[in-house]
């Protein structure tokens, strides 16, 4: 695998992984879930919340654990693209169905985008 291929996809493994990993986890072990733009009150609710977060804390986990054999790891990262390929999807039904979110909602759709785009076309070799 060339040096710049490496490089791309531990940058962007690492940045996954940890952008997923401590806010999972922070949520999933918050006295009370959720925040002032978005307060759960139902029980189940709750429960989901937590159990999102958990999930969102074991993809980070995946991803990072794919740096430590990065060449070993090539279903890992297609399977992270597949996720966050879904996550684009998700996102662009919304804006259709419920309309144009924030900013920030933006600069994740762009993230998700990019990450979606290279762990699919440019995965380690098999």
């Amino acid at each position: 695998m060339v040096l710049a291929h490496k490089l791309l996809l531990y940058a962007l493994l690492g940045f996954l992984g940890i952008s997923l990993v401590f806010p999972g986890l922070m949520e999933v072990f918050k006295v009370q879930p959720g925040n002032s733009d978005f307060v759960l009150t139902a029980t189940d609710a709750k429960n989901q919340f937590r159990a999102l977060h958990g999930m969102m804390a074991g993809l980070g986990i995946l991803a990072l654990w794919a740096c430590l054999d990065l060449e070993g790891s090539r279903m890992i990262v297609l399977g992270l693209g597949v996720i966050m390929a879904m996550l684009v999807i998700a996102r662009g039904y919304s804006v259709v169905m419920d309309g144009m979110p924030g900013m920030m909602s933006l600069v994740y759709l762009g993230a998700e985008l990019g990450l979606a785009l290279v762990f699919l076309l440019w995965p380690p070799p098999a």
